[in-house]
């Protein structure tokens, strides 16, 4: 017959109260700091490459005229706005993705050169952009590659980060702002080229047209 007294008293249950607090505001602390950054890592990741991901960036509804007398109006009015789309708006949302995926690369890569990661960064979001409009689901597979690769080796090996590194490749990022830019130009006029041959392949009316076939 088990002594239940005995039972309570013995070293495990002694013990219990220092297993319960050792350590455990520093170790609940890395578990919010951890969970919490991994959070904002994937919902930022999540918004962002299905975003990146769609064809129409930002959707303007342009209704064709059935009035042939203010057709030419209507229709020099969605050129105004495509090009108002590529060449303003697009770039500044360009600008923020590669802030986004660059920065999150910079923070999670630690091997890799700055130049490097720059390329990284724009070539996910060139291909991105190339594949949204042959398929939009590729293009979301393509999107979110490599920064969901980078978070599994983080979580296999948190050693692949370093704060150190981090801080001294943001601190020379203005080494290579010409690099940067040129990207940023390379993507906007790759942008306006593929819109540009899909409008002229399907209209400058065509949420219209693919709502009615």
């Amino acid at each position: 017959m088990v002594d239940f007294t005995s039972f309570l008293n013995s070293t495990y249950f002694s013990a219990l109260p220092e297993l319960i607090t050792k350590d455990i505001g520093s170790n609940l602390t890395n578990l919010a700091l951890y969970s919490l950054g991994m959070f904002i890592y994937v919902v930022v990741i999540w918004h962002f490459y299905r975003h990146l991901a769609k064809r129409e960036i930002i959707s303007i509804k342009l209704k064709k005229p059935k009035n042939n007398f203010f057709a030419f109006f209507v229709s020099a009015w969605g050129v105004v706005v495509f090009i108002v789309k590529s060449l303003v708006i697009y770039p500044l949302i360009t600008a923020l993705w590669f802030l986004i995926l660059g920065g999150f690369l910079l923070f999670l890569s630690k091997s890799h050169e700055v130049a490097t990661v720059l390329l990284i960064s724009m070539t996910v979001i060139v291909v991105s952009r190339i594949t949204a409009y042959y398929n939009e689901e590729l293009s979301k597979e393509v999107a979110k590659l490599v920064p969901f690769v980078l978070l599994g080796i983080f979580i296999v090996d948190t050693t692949y980060f370093s704060i150190e590194t981090t801080i001294e490749k943001f601190m020379s990022l203005p080494l290579f702002t010409h690099i940067i830019v040129q990207y940023l130009i390379a993507i906007v006029l790759l942008e306006f080229v593929l819109s540009l041959f899909h409008k002229l392949r399907h209209g400058f009316f065509s949420e219209e047209k693919e709502s009615t076939n």
